[in-house]
């Protein structure tokens, strides 16, 4: 463990995914809001970036091994280019032309740039050229190829850019193009080396060259499930001191109601980054309002006390495009995270005060007095969100949703929580929380009728009169408050019917005792709920025209429709 006591986080990063990563408008106003919050270190997250960017020469008939620009590798084989892969031929050097203006728009603010993506990714064309890396009809992770292959792409790229300050990946998620995590490949070589040993050599072509161009690789233990984390781990203790390891607050993904991931502090003798989520992929978008400010601090206290020098905020999601923080009241939690990391004691009274300031919510006219109403009401608001949807895509803390959206179907529920995002595996103390018994099933669908009740509770609050905010701004959040109430409406009348579904189906307990006829009633009236929402909802989008887009993508009939029809099957003999 670093032993270390830290007070603060010296790396501050703010991570753009997605499209976003390619947009130099967006770009470019992030790097003034983080110039302007002290945030300090810009992370474009696109799995395919590098590859996007560059060609690689050497595989393009290129005769050196350094060259001075992208032009000069260019010149050389542009024959090659348009004749093997005409749409990319020019595409990498536009995109470089942009990239170099980045890195120049952030080294004027004293911003460093990391490009983070998960390893391996390559362009299609490299299985024309080495036809025997797909053995069997799937492509071989284990051939000799891909260390070499990574070293030639880093070693290009850090010529190219040398402005880039290092490169984050994570390689063991099995989201990348190929990964041993996902290897599908059955030859004797895949059968016979370790996970670990396919880490150790992918990660080790990447350290030699970017080490060589004198940056850092930083590592992330981004896994799904104990057995990776496992493998990884091994590998990441045999890397150099210099590598960074980057870790999520929570063990596999962005749970805020997961424990503090257990290897943060036991990395050994390396640097640590720790990664937050401001947007919400696993908790309602912002579309299920969620001030994370206090869950922010306990667990940044957590993390310095552990010796962690690095803290990112992630803005948006690689799978949402169109979506960020800065569309959704969220946007609070970019400021809290950036003031929480430069001093973790940050009254909660201030970091509200920074938002409405620097985001425009105060009245021009309003005095002191009127300004601290309209604070005190903003603070009340947001401050009780999470507590209201951390009850409504989550069950008994469980992951109860796919990515903040519904299940579709009673497998896709279970297998969401209790396989794909299971809490069982961190917290053993969970392990039967969604069992079809009596003293877990009748919590679960209180917790659901609570954050209806709690939705409206909030909703209210927002309708009070409220003075010194501009009445635009006031209106705004009122109707977010409303949708959020839309939000837990929609996941009580899903979540409901399938945790009832579950236990008329699948319960050991006796089912000649009133409670399990009380629970097939219960259901009846569950499945009625579910598919009268979905005219409801089907009005609402027709008649409505809220932003963002992502308000309906929550809130689908369509959705609401499958899981009815999936349950009405599921059910046939028992209701």
């Amino acid at each position: 463990m670093n032993e270390t006591i830290r007070t603060n986080f010296s790396v501050r990063g703010f991570e753009l995914n997605s499209l976003y990563a390619w947009d130099y408008d967006w770009i470019v106003r992030n790097l003034d809001f983080m110039e302007s919050e002290g945030f300090n270190t810009l992370i474009l997250h696109r799995n395919d970036f590098i590859d996007l960017i560059i060609y690689p020469g050497k595989y393009f008939g290129c005769s050196k091994n350094t060259y001075s620009s992208i032009f000069e590798r260019y010149k050389e084989c542009f024959r090659k280019l348009y004749k093997y892969t005409p749409t990319r031929r020019s595409s990498p050097y536009q995109r470089r032309a942009f990239f170099k203006r980045v890195l120049e728009q952030a080294r004027r603010r004293n911003i460093d740039v990391y490009i983070e993506n998960k390893e391996l990714y390559f362009p299609d064309v490299i299985l024309e050229f080495f036809p025997e890396l797909i053995k069997d009809g799937k492509i071989c992770a284990n051939d000799p190829f891909w260390p070499e292959f990574t070293k030639v792409k880093f070693h290009e790229f850090f010529e190219e850019f040398p402005e880039v300050s290092g490169i984050i990946t994570s390689p063991a998620t099995g989201e990348s193009r190929l990964s041993i995590n996902s290897n599908r490949c059955t030859c004797d070589l895949c059968r016979n080396t370790p996970k670990s040993v396919w880490y150790e050599k992918i990660l080790g072509a990447m350290y030699e060259e970017i080490h060589a161009a004198g940056k850092t690789l930083v590592v992330r233990d981004f896994v799904f499930d104990p057995s990776a984390h496992k493998d990884i781990s091994e590998a990441m203790e045999k890397l150099p001191s210099d590598v960074i390891f980057s870790l999520k607050n929570t063990p596999h993904d962005y749970y805020p109601t997961f424990p503090e991931n257990a290897r943060i502090g036991n990395v050994g003798n390396h640097r640590q980054w720790i990664e937050f989520d401001s947007m919400g992929q696993y908790f309602g978008w912002g579309i299920g309002i969620a001030d994370l400010l206090e869950d922010y601090r306990t667990r940044m206290v957590h993390a310095l006390a552990k010796g962690v020098s690095g803290m990112l905020i992630r803005t948006d999601w690689e799978s949402l495009d169109g979506h960020v923080t800065h569309k959704t009241p969220n946007k609070i939690n970019l400021y809290s995270s950036v003031m929480l990391a430069k001093d973790p004691a940050c009254p909660a009274q201030k970091i509200y005060d920074e938002f409405l300031s620097k985001e425009g919510w105060y009245e021009p006219t309003a005095n002191e007095e009127e300004r601290q109403v309209g604070l005190s009401w903003f603070k009340e608001i947001m401050s009780r969100t999470w507590d209201v949807t951390r009850h409504i895509p989550f069950v008994s803390c469980c992951v109860f949703s796919d990515s903040s959206l519904m299940p579709v179907s009673y497998d896709h529920a279970f297998w969401l929580s209790e396989e794909k995002n299971s809490l069982r595996d961190w917290d053993p103390s969970k392990k039967d929380a969604l069992s079809p018994m009596k003293e877990y099933l009748e919590p679960a669908l209180k917790e659901k009728d609570d954050a209806v009740s709690m939705a409206k509770d909030l909703e209210n609050i927002g309708n009070r009169p409220c003075l010194g905010l501009k009445t635009e701004k006031v209106e705004w959040l009122r109707e977010r408050l409303m949708i959020m109430s839309k939000y837990a409406d929609l996941f009580k009348k899903a979540a409901q019917p399938i945790l009832l579904a579950r236990y008329v189906i699948e319960t050991e307990e006796p089912r000649d005792s009133g409670y399990y006829e009380e629970k097939k009633t219960q259901l009846e009236k569950a499945l009625s709920d579910l598919i009268s929402l979905a005219p409801v909802l089907r009005e609402f989008a027709s008649t409505t025209d809220y932003r963002p887009h992502t308000i309906y993508t929550l809130l689908d009939p369509d959705r609401v429709e499958c899981l009815y029809n999936d349950l009405k099957e599921k059910l046939h003999g028992y209701v």
